[in-house]
C-alpha cells in the first residue's frame, strides 16, 4: 500500500488532477459547488431591495430617511472609546518588586566593583605611587567584561570602570541606592518605568562623577529599575466597560432623516444606510457579494459535516448528493418567492425535509435541514422587509418538520405519506406559532393569522412533496419505500416475465423474499429493499431457463454436457439478470444485489464432476466460481443466504426444527469461511440474528402434517335412482316396525382439510 501511494505522489501534478476529477468525491464536489453558485444567484435576488449609490465624502442627491430604527454606530462607539480612554488605570502595589529590584541593584553593583578593583590592580603608579595614565590591552579589558554576567558591558564601559577612583565608585553607590530606594518607596508605575529613570538621574546627577554617570548609571538603572505599581487589568477594564456602557447610543428611529438632500454623506450616515441595506452594489463594491459567499459557504460546510456524520454513503454516491443538492435549491427557490411575493411564514421550508427523507431517510435529511436553517437566517440579512425574527422562527419550524417527518416517514412507503406528513408539519407549525404568541403577549389576532399562514405552508409542503417525489425518483433511480412496493407488484413486467417464463424460480424468489425480509427485520436493515432485491435476484435465468432444475420437469440438460460449461451457463445468471435490470430501469440498489447475491461462490457440483472426470489432474476452481462481486451491504448479504438456504434445505426430506438450524449454520459458516462476507458489514451478532429469523419462517414451511386414512369415496347416484331408493325405503318401514337408529360413524368427514 506504501509503494502504491509513493508511485502515486510521485505522478505529475497534472496527472494527479486528472485521476482525481474522475472520482466520485470530485463529482461529488462539482455538484456542491454547482449548487453553491445557484444558491449565491438565488439569494442575491431576494435579500436585495432597491438601494441609493452612495460613498463617504459625496452629495447627497436626495433625502434618505430610517425605514426601520437604526443605531450610529461610528459616532457611538467613537463617544464610547473616548470615554474609556478617559478612565485612570488602576493599580496595586507589588512589595516583591521592591525587593528584588534592591538585591538586583546589589548585585550589580558588587560585579562593578570587582571591575574597578581589577583595574586598580593593573593601574601603574610613579616613584611617588601617584596612578599613571594607562591604554589597557584587549585581554585586560575582555577579563574585565567577563568578570559583570547580569548586565553586558561594553569596551568603553569597562574601560571607565577600570579607570575610576574607588571613592567615586561607592559614591555612585550611596547615591543611586538612595535615589531607587526613595523612587520604589514613592511607587513606580507600570508604563511609568522610563520616568522613574529620568527622576533617578536627575537626583543622582550633581553628586556622581559624570563619566560614571552617562556611562555606567542609565545601563544599571535600565537594567534593574521594574515597576512596583502594577496595573489592575480587571479592574481597570471594568472601569472602562462601565464609563463605555454609561454612554448611551445614538439612534435614528424610522422616519427620521439621516442624510438630507445635499448634504456631504459622513462616514457614520454611510455605515447607517448599509446597516438598513439600502447601499447599490456597484462594479467597484464587491463586498455583500463576499458576505453572501461566506455565509452561504458556512451553510455548505455544515451540510458536508453533518452529512460526513450522519450518513456519509452520501458524499461518495452522484446520485444522493446531487438528490441532496438539488432539493435544496428547489426550496430555497421556492422560500425566496414566497418571502418576496406573497408572506414569510408560509415558505415551503418543510417540503425539504420531508421531500429528502422520504427520498434518501431521515439520516439524509438532517443535514440539509440545519442547512437551509442556517440560509434561511440569512434572508433578512439584506432585505428590509423582512425580519430577523420571522426567519427564525421558520428555521424552527423547519426543525420541526424534520421531527414531524422523521417520525412518520422512517422506514414506510406510500405515495400519499408525504402529503398526510405535510399535513402534519403545518398542524404543528401553528401550534408552534400560537405557542409564542402566548409567550410574547402579542396581539394573538395577529399571530393567529401568522398561524394560519404557517399551517398553510405546510401543507403546501405536502402537495409539493408529493408531486415532486415521483420525478426525482424516476431522474436519478432512487430506491424509496414507494418505489420498492412499486416494484414488488406481481404485475410489474419483468416478474410477469418470471412468473410465466421460468415459474419454478418465481416461486423459489418468493420464499427467498420471505426470508431475507424476516432477516433485515430482525438486524435492523432495510428489509423492503430486502425483499425487492429477492424477488429480483434471478431474473437472469429468464435467458436459459431449461437449464435450472426448479423450471425442469425431467430431462436436465446440463446432464450431458461438459462441467466446465456447465457451470459457465449456471454462473452467467448474475451477468444476464444485471443486463435485465438495466434494461427495466430497476435501481442501482437492486442491481447490486443481483450481481452480488452469489458472490465469487464456487458451482461445487460441477466442481466435484469435474474432478472425477480430471482423473487425477489438477482442476482450478476458480473457474467454476462465479463472476460477481462479494455483498457489500446487509441486504446483499442476507439474500445471498437466503438464496443459498431455501434452494439447500428444500431439498432436505422432512426435517426437524433443529436439523433446519443445524444445516442453516452449517451454510452460513462455509460462506464466512470462504470469505464472501469479507466486503459486508454483518456482524456475528447479526449472523445469530439471520439464524433465528430463518429458522422461524423455515419451520412454518415444513410443520408437520396429519397423515390422513385412504378412503374411498362412493359413487354419486342419479336423481332417478335416488327416489327409486327412497320409494323402496318407504315400503319396508311400513312392513317392518320402527327400531332405534344410531348415526353412522365411519362416514364422518374429517376435521382438517388435507
Amino acid at each position: 500500500m506504501r509503494k502504491v501511494q509513493k508511485i502515486e505522489r510521485s505522478k505529475p501534478i497534472p496527472e494527479r488532477i486528472s485521476a482525481w476529477m474522475h472520482t466520485t468525491g470530485a463529482h461529488a464536489a462539482m455538484i456542491i459547488t454547482v449548487g453553491f453558485l445557484i444558491l449565491c444567484v438565488i439569494f442575491f435576488t431576494t435579500i436585495a431591495p432597491r438601494r441609493y449609490t452612495l460613498t463617504v465624502g459625496s452629495i447627497s442627491h436626495q433625502t434618505i430617511t430610517a425605514t426601520q430604527s437604526v443605531v450610529d454606530e461610528i459616532t457611538t462607539g467613537e463617544k464610547k472609546k473616548a470615554a474609556a480612554a478617559n478612565v485612570e488605570p488602576t493599580y496595586h502595589l507589588d512589595e516583591s518588586v521592591a525587593i528584588r529590584v534592591m538585591e538586583n541593584l546589589q548585585a550589580v553593583f558588587e560585579e562593578l566593583s570587582k571591575v574597578q578593583q581589577y583595574g586598580l590592580t593593573v593601574q601603574e603608579v610613579d616613584d611617588d605611587g601617584n596612578e599613571i595614565a594607562k591604554n589597557f590591552s584587549n585581554s585586560e579589558i575582555e577579563y574585565a567584561q567577563g568578570l559583570v554576567t547580569r548586565i553586558s558591558l561594553t569596551r568603553y564601559q569597562a574601560t571607565v570602570l577600570m579607570t575610576v577612583s574607588k571613592e567615586d565608585f561607592d559614591i555612585m553607590v550611596t547615591n543611586v541606592t538612595r535615589a531607587v530606594q526613595n523612587a520604589l518607596n514613592s511607587g513606580i508605575r507600570e508604563g511609568k518605568v522610563t520616568d522613574a529613570i529620568s527622576t533617578v538621574q536627575q537626583i543622582v546627577g550633581y553628586s556622581v562623577d559624570l563619566s560614571l554617570m552617562q556611562v555606567i548609571v542609565p545601563t544599571v538603572l535600565r537594567t534593574c529599575i521594574e515597576p512596583n505599581m502594577v496595573i489592575d487589568q480587571t479592574a481597570t477594564e471594568q472601569a472602562r466597560q462601565k464609563a463605555m456602557e454609561n454612554v448611551e447610543n445614538i439612534i435614528y428611529l424610522q422616519g427620521q432623516n439621516i442624510i438630507r438632500e445635499g448634504e456631504v454623506v459622513t462616514s457614520s450616515q454611510y455605515a447607517m444606510v448599509k446597516a438598513l441595506g439600502l447601499l447599490e452594489n456597484d462594479a467597484h463594491d464587491y463586498t455583500s457579494y463576499i458576505a453572501v459567499a461566506i455565509f452561504l459557504s458556512f451553510g455548505i460546510f455544515v451540510l458536508v459535516v453533518l452529512i460526513n456524520v450522519f450518513r456519509p454513503v452520501i458524499l461518495h454516491d452522484v446520485r444522493f448528493i446531487s438528490v441532496e443538492i438539488a432539493v435544496i435549491v428547489i426550496t430555497m427557490l421556492l422560500c425566496a418567492i414566497s418571502i418576496k411575493l406573497i408572506n414569510p411564514y408560509m415558505a415551503p421550508l418543510p417540503m425539504g425535509s420531508i421531500l429528502i427523507g422520504a427520498l434518501l431517510g431521515w439520516r439524509a435529511a438532517v443535514p440539509a435541514t440545519v442547512c437551509m436553517a442556517v440560509i434561511t437566517c440569512g434572508f433578512s440579512a439584506g432585505s428590509t422587509t423582512i425580519t430577523l425574527d420571522e426567519m427564525l422562527i421558520n428555521s424552527m419550524m423547519s426543525l420541526v418538520a424534520l421531527t414531524v417527518s422523521t417520525l412518520y416517514l422512517r422506514g414506510k412507503g406510500g405515495r400519499l405519506r408525504p402529503l398526510i406528513c405535510g399535513v402534519l408539519v403545518g398542524i404543528s407549525n401553528m401550534v408552534l406559532m400560537l405557542a409564542i404568541g402566548f409567550m410574547q403577549g402579542a396581539d394573538m389576532e395577529e399571530y393567529l393569522f401568522y398561524a394560519l399562514w404557517s399551517g398553510l405552508g405546510g401543507v403546501i409542503s405536502g402537495m409539493l412533496s408529493i408531486g415532486l417525489q415521483p420525478l426525482l425518483e424516476s431522474a436519478y433511480n432512487l430506491a424509496t419505500p414507494a418505489k420498492l412496493l412499486e416494484l414488488g407488484n406481481p404485475n410489474h413486467p419483468l416478474l410477469r416475465r418470471l412468473l410465466m417464463e421460468a415459474p419454478g424460480t418465481y416461486h423459489h424468489s418468493i420464499i427467498v423474499a420471505n426470508l431475507a425480509e424476516a432477516a433485515a427485520e430482525k438486524i435492523g436493515a432495510n428489509a423492503l429493499l430486502a425483499r425487492t432485491g429477492a424477488y429480483f435476484h434471478d431474473v437472469g435465468k429468464l435467458k436459459r431457463p431449461g437449464y435450472f432444475k426448479e423450471n425442469q420437469q425431467g430431462i436436465n440438460p446440463l446432464d450431458q454436457t461438459d462441467p466446465y460449461v456447465s457451470a459457465a451457463i449456471v454462473t452467467t445468471h448474475t451477468r444476464d439478470g444485471l443486463q435485465l435490470a438495466q434494461k427495466y430501469h430497476l435501481p442501482p440498489e437492486i442491481q447490486d444485489i443481483i450481481i452480488q447475491h452469489h458472490g465469487d461462490t464456487p458451482v461445487m457440483f460441477f466442481y466435484h464432476r469435474a474432478l472425477e472426470q480430471a482423473g487425477g489432474r489438477e482442476v482450478d476452481i476458480a473457474d467454476f466460481r462465479y463472476d460477481g462481486t462479494r455483498p457489500t451491504t446487509k441486504e446483499a448479504a442476507i439474500v445471498m443466504f437466503a438464496d443459498t438456504i431455501e434452494a439447500a434445505v428444500r431439498s432436505m426430506k422432512d426435517p426437524s426444527p433443529k436439523e433446519i438450524r443445524e444445516f442453516i449454520r452449517k451454510l452460513i459458516q462455509g460462506k464466512l469461511q470462504d470469505g464472501q462476507l469479507d466486503n459486508s458489514p454483518i456482524t456475528l451478532r447479526d449472523i445469530e440474528d439471520i439464524c433465528d429469523a430463518f429458522c422461524t419462517v423455515l419451520n412454518g414451511v415444513f410443520h408437520e402434517r396429519i397423515e390422513y386414512p385412504e378412503t374411498k369415496v362412493p359413487a354419486r347416484t342419479s336423481e332417478s335412482e335416488k327416489s327409486e331408493k327412497t320409494e323402496n325405503h318407504q315400503e319396508q318401514t311400513e312392513d317392518k316396525p320402527q327400531e332405534e337408529t344410531k348415526p353412522e360413524q365411519d362416514g364422518e368427514e374429517p376435521e382438517h382439510g388435507a
